[in-house]
């Protein structure tokens, strides 16, 4: 009987074990269903991310004239005004180590695209800005482990100074505080959650991963609005899509065209030149209700317009799309925009000097076309 006894107690036990591993199992199964077990990743702030930065030697593009002497003392003073900033947790002297070996590292890189030196008789006696110094580049947020572009941004910088005829270190100071305010914007972007899709210029074109991509780069200019509209109806015509815009003088700007296996007329172009950004506001609007999208990292300034390039695709976007302007004046303000319209699900996409303003471009995904961002 003993025995009778304890054999019932052990299947008893047994089969306990098994209805527990069973609901377990089914409470598995319905945490992955619906997600509850694995929260899904939360996007986070570029400073947030990186809590050291290190700037790196900024390079000449070729055939663009900047006194390359020049570029060391440039490297130090973004390096100070960085550390000044507080931007970052810890700023890294050039070829040294973060303090905190867990810090990941963001590495702030240029690209001076075109220089124009002004003209000092001018600076002395013309007034106001005249004869000013102009410097335009980009600036790359690279990834310091992987070496990966993690954003990128385009800078003009209008200089009361100059390097040559002036004193460069009044200059170097003025284009470093452009630089760093240029940064300030960048660190407060969103980075794609854990998984998530980077936010580029474009998607991998259909074929791209078997078929090598044929690029060239044509230039529009604020002096022939209809001339550059042409040119792109004409590359859109012939297969070829956007990839990135890049300042390359005061009237002008280079686009980079990348066309693999791409279909002719899959895609249209529109060129927004306003000279207001509520104008901007308003024909992005006008342009977004007839199925367009903005090509993002396409805002420019030539000379005094507002420069945007938007693209139509066919067939269509699956996703609806909607944008928000900001033109500010203060950093801190163009940061506090950025913070908020983010948490409404708004990204940064482009950021522009217009005269002595800010103006912020974001773009939101898949909310219904009457929201507007507030």
């Amino acid at each position: 009987m003993e025995q009778k006894e304890g054999l019932r107690v052990r299947n008893r036990a047994f089969l306990l074990c098994c209805v527990c591993l069973a609901a377990s199992g089914l409470l598995a199964q319905e945490a992955a269903k619906t997600g509850a077990a694995t929260p899904a990743p939360t996007a986070r702030n570029v400073k947030d991310v990186y809590g050291a930065v290190e700037v790196d030697r900024f390079k000449i593009q070729n055939g663009v004239e900047f006194p390359p002497e020049y570029l060391d003392a440039l490297q130090k003073e973004i390096t100070k005004q960085l550390a000044e900033a507080k931007l970052f947790e810890e700023v890294i002297p050039a070829g040294q180590k973060p303090a905190d070996s867990n810090r990941r590292v963001l590495h702030l890189a240029g690209l001076i695209t075109n220089y124009n030196p002004g003209n000092r008789a001018q600076r002395y006696f013309g007034g106001f800005g005249a004869g000013a110094a102009e410097i335009d580049s980009k600036l790359d947020f690279q990834d310091g482990a992987t070496d990966q572009r993690v954003l990128s941004g385009d800078l003009r910088a209008v200089l009361a100074g100059g390097f040559l005829g002036g004193k460069a270190e009044g200059a170097l100071k003025d284009y470093a505080r452009q630089v760093v305010n240029k940064a300030k914007l960048m660190a407060h972007m969103r980075l794609p959650a854990p998984g998530g899709t980077p936010n580029s210029p474009m998607t991998q074109s259909a074929g791209s991963e078997t078929h090598a991509a044929a690029r060239h780069n044509i230039t529009i200019s604020q002096k022939d609005w209809p001339g550059s509209q042409q040119k792109l109806d004409q590359e859109a015509a012939e297969g070829y899509r956007v990839v990135s815009v890049t300042i390359s003088g005061k009237y002008t700007a280079e686009v980079e065209l990348e066309r693999a296996d791409a279909i002719a007329d899959q895609y249209q172009y529109r060129l927004l030149h306003p000279l207001m950004s509520s104008s901007l506001q308003k024909d992005i609007n006008k342009a977004t209700a007839e199925g367009y999208r903005v090509t993002p990292n396409s805002l420019v300034v030539l000379a005094t317009s507002l420069t945007l390039i938007m693209e139509k695709s066919s067939p269509p976007f699956p996703e609806q799309y909607q944008y928000a302007v900001k033109e500010t004046v203060l950093v801190s303000s163009g940061q506090k925009d950025t913070d908020k319209l983010q948490n409404q699900g708004f990204t940064l996409i482009g950021e522009s000097e217009h005269g002595t303003a800010h103006v912020l471009l974001f773009e939101k995904t898949g909310g219904p076309t009457d929201t507007k961002p507030r």
